[in-house]
């Protein structure tokens, strides 16, 4: 088998991860595995691959300043994209994220390859805008399959759409053994969270309910893990609340699982999120959690108050409540922490790879004409 993969780029985020984690898991099968990208040819992919892989950078990230530049760029992209993909030649090709995905379904019309997008987010949070919005409703319908990671977000497209649909959740890696440098080194609480410092993570929100709930519970930290444009805002926000002692940012890691074996309580306090990485991986990890209700597989992760906690997206006070709650109470993080560790098992690599061969087989069947594409339910 000879799977391409197409994405904007290899950086440090959900969707990039899950790729990699596929592209791995195929190259270990023998399986001939290329993915293509429109960063820089000195771009390097921040999460490891396989030395079998081939990464072909397309450097096409060119900036637009105007709709006709935006226009005569997106041509040049899904020309030079289908260059690529007729001289690559694989029996299918997969793209993960909506703009990615509509420039797939453009450069490989009349190819004959089967095509499976991957929508990795919640569009009914996220506007693309009146351009790409209508891009895609042209392009999804006309995919082989199209990948969700969550029924709730697959409900919310149109007919057409969902005729063409499967649900397949992230795949949620076991966390390595416990080694004596993962082990911790005080008895410091904290409060962990991860992701990009982008305002759509919600993490003036985590601070301002954080401080409010430090002032009832001290000797709390919060640490936040992740770089992005917001960065200099949320510092000063934090040293405008006087909590530098107890909020720091961290910056970026690629060990996330160190990090958590460290926390004492996960939070993530998104607007919108497809199927986060971090917050399954929190709950791999064993430690109880506490997220807003952002859409996309939130209810396919969290059972409140089974194996963790839901609160209202935006909302400081409800967040530091819930906070509260939980930093006084260490019998009830220690009962959702040891539920939460369930997801390993729903969303085990083994089981999730199994049904993307599966939805692999239904896209070439379908482009053969052999038979229509039916959804999948999410794991529960």
């Amino acid at each position: 088998m000879k799977v391409c993969f197409f994405i904007w780029a290899l950086v440090a985020a959900g969707a990039e991860r899950v790729l990699s984690t596929m592209a791995n898991e195929w190259a270990e099968k023998g399986w001939e595995v290329v993915i293509l990208t429109m960063a820089d040819p000195e771009s390097k992919p921040f999460y490891p691959l396989a030395d079998s892989i081939e990464v072909r950078p397309l450097h096409l990230l060119k900036d637009s300043d105007s709709f006709l530049s935006a226009l005569t760029n997106n041509i040049h992209r899904v020309r030079t994209l289908r260059r690529a993909i007729k001289e690559i030649r694989p029996d299918v090709l997969i793209s993960f994220l909506d703009t990615a995905n509509a420039l797939t379904v453009l450069a490989t019309r009349g190819l004959g390859i089967p095509v499976i997008i991957g929508e990795r987010t919640d569009p009914s949070r996220r506007s693309l805008g009146p351009f790409w919005e209508g891009i895609r409703n042209f392009t999804y319908p006309r995919a082989d399959l199209i990948v969700f990671q969550s029924q709730g977000v697959l409900d919310w497209f149109p007919p057409r759409v969902r005729a063409r649909a499967v649900v397949i959740p992230n795949p949620v890696p076991l966390p390595p053994p416990l080694s004596l440098e993962t082990q911790r080194k005080d008895s410091t609480l904290r409060i962990v969270a991860l992701g990009r410092l982008s305002p759509v993570k919600g993490f003036d929100v985590l601070i301002a309910g954080f401080a409010a709930a430090a002032a009832k519970v001290p000797h709390w930290h919060l640490e936040v893990w992740g770089e992005g444009s917001e960065r200099t805002t949320l510092e000063q926000m934090v040293s405008a609340l006087g909590m530098a002692d107890q909020i720091q940012f961290r910056g970026q890691t690629d060990h996330p699982f160190d990090i958590l074996r460290g926390a004492d309580l996960f939070v993530m306090s998104s607007h919108a999120e497809g199927f986060p990485n971090a917050l399954v991986e929190a709950m791999a990890c064993g430690l109880p959690v506490i997220s807003t209700r952002f859409g996309g597989a939130v209810n396919d992760i969290i059972q409140d108050g089974v194996n963790g906690l839901l609160v209202p997206t935006g909302d400081p006070k409800a967040l530091a409540e819930t906070l509260v709650h939980l930093m006084n109470d260490p019998a009830e993080r220690a009962r959702l922490g040891g539920r939460a560790s369930e997801v390993v098992e729903r969303f085990s690599t083994e089981r999730v790879i199994s049904m993307w061969e599966d939805a692999i087989s239904k896209a070439v069947a379908s482009k053969r004409g052999r038979m229509p594409p039916r959804g999948k339910a999410c794991p529960t």
